[in-house]
């Protein structure tokens, strides 16, 4: 008796598998067929689906497949391979040679005949950073990885060789690392890659995070390190309701100790008419740090309105 349930059920979903495919096809195919978006799905019903299963996959393709170690922009995978294995592995040696053509006009750093030793390189090395890095192995269909602790050296500039940005001020900044954080708005970067960032950015020293045009989240300053307010033309964060600028504003932002320095974006770059968010993406956190109201598009001038010209620019940075 079960022998003849089981065989009957093996049975019924041989003939499914075999039916639903050939149902599923012919649905589709009336479906591209009397559809008027798409005239290749029209012309083409079926096969035309393929074109765009292939234009999704293209970029994974092209960057796994058929690029070269060197094509890719804006970064080639040589360039991103470079940045994760010493940011995770915390790898900085690699074998000799090289995959540039040195026969190829252009310029290029030749090595000296006498490069100094690693003991008279100008450069703090303690004190030393608790940080993890990742140990793995990686087999043809597999990897496997852990985290071990490690501790690193800072690398950064003596203080007397520090670069000072505003030396006039009360507290001039000492810049003693030369790699920070690029621009990127809380918004356009979740709650936790900012704080990974600013962590990473406070535990490593002489580096910095750098904020965005989109205001200073509470994620900016909380791995304690120092901070880079950037002012856009739609000046979140110091701005009165009426999208005018705020001094009380940008008053209260000065006297925090972690800023350390306020950047001016002086336009748009690509964006011609302006900035543009979505009121959909804009919630109640975003809209209290940007000095917005929530769940409205907000529009960024293409310049700001502060200044016009060379001489107000410079003014205006007097005055701040």
């Amino acid at each position: 008796m079960f022998q003849d349930v089981g065989l009957t059920i093996i049975t019924s979903l041989v003939l499914i598998m075999i039916s639903v495919p050939p149902v599923l096809m012919l649905i589709w195919y009336i479906h591209d067929r009397r559809q008027s978006q798409h005239s290749i799905l029209r012309n083409f019903p079926l096969l035309g689906r393929v074109r765009y299963f292939l234009e999704m996959l293209g970029p994974e393709f092209r960057q796994y497949l058929f690029d070269a170690d060197d094509e890719g922009r804006p970064f080639s995978r040589t360039d991103f391979s470079n940045i994760v294995v010493q940011g995770k592995y915390l790898k900085t040696v690699i074998a000799f040679g090289s995959k540039r053509d040195f026969d190829k006009p252009g310029l290029y750093l030749r090595n000296s005949m006498f490069p100094k030793q690693k003991e008279e390189m100008r450069v703090e090395l303690g004190p030393k950073i608790k940080t993890k890095r990742y140990v793995g192995t990686e087999g043809l269909f597999s990897r496997t990885e852990h985290l071990e602790d490690v501790e690193v050296s800072p690398w950064t500039m003596p203080e007397e060789d520090a670069v000072v940005i505003g030396p006039q001020c009360k507290t001039p900044w000492k810049v003693r690392g030369p790699v920070g954080m690029s621009a990127m708005s809380y918004g356009a970067l979740g709650e936790n890659a900012i704080s990974s960032m600013s962590y990473g950015l406070g535990m490593a020293t002489g580096s910095w995070v750098h904020t965005g045009e989109g205001g200073l989240a509470p994620y900016h300053t909380i791995g304690g390190g120092d901070v880079i307010m950037q002012i856009g033309s739609g000046i979140f964060g110091v701005r009165n309701k009426d999208g005018s600028f705020s001094w009380e504003k940008f008053r209260e932002k000065s006297e925090n100790p972690q800023l350390r320095c306020f950047e001016i974006k002086l336009a748009q770059g690509a964006k011609i008419r302006g900035g543009h968010v979505e009121g959909s993406k804009i919630n109640e956190e975003i809209a209290s740090i940007r000095g917005v109201e929530p769940w409205k598009t907000v529009d960024s001038p293409n310049r700001h309105n502060q200044f016009h010209d060379l001489a107000s620019l410079f003014d205006f940075i007097d005055e701040m």
